[in-house]
């Protein structure tokens, strides 16, 4: 049987899948990022094995924020459940690799796709379909501003 990790070791899992250091200000290629995704999905986490949707990958980019700090932000995001002995759920925990970009007039619009590990859909189908997007092809014409891996609930 595999060993399953707490979720509060995802973070560093995937920094460690990814090769990316904790300080390291470098903006990673998108390759980096998606290769790390891939292997990061295969990673089995502490979460409860009942719920169809405790745990899942989201591949999101939006225009956000307001004129001083607008920006267009690209990222992928491992979503798990928490639940409390009885079950019921209390929270979630997210694990963003984010990409945030200038404002541009290219970068408009919003997008969202999700994949759970017990979904009817196979990761390597959802994987392709994300990592193969047009919006990946932005990046040699428009270089990340910032890069950043975080944790937190939610």
């Amino acid at each position: 049987m595999t060993r399953r990790l707490p979720i509060e070791a995802a973070e560093a899992a995937f920094r460690d899948l990814g090769g990316f250091a904790a300080q390291d200000p470098t903006v990673p290629p998108p390759a980096r990022l998606l290769d790390a995704v891939r292997r990061f999905a295969a990673v089995e986490f502490e979460v409860s094995t009942d719920l169809p949707e405790q745990d899942g990958l989201l591949f999101q980019y939006a225009a956000v924020g307001a004129d001083g700090d607008a920006a267009f932000v690209l990222s992928v995001v491992r979503q798990f459940e928490v639940v409390d002995a009885d079950g019921d759920h209390e929270d979630y925990v997210q694990l963003h690799a984010e990409y945030r970009f200038a404002p541009d007039p290219e970068w408009t619009g919003h997008h969202e796709d999700w994949w759970f590990r017990d979904g009817p859909e196979p990761f390597d189908a959802w994987f392709a379909r994300i990592s193969t997007h047009p919006v990946w092809g932005r990046f040699p014409r428009s270089a990340p501003t910032g890069f950043e891996i975080c944790q937190e609930r939610v």
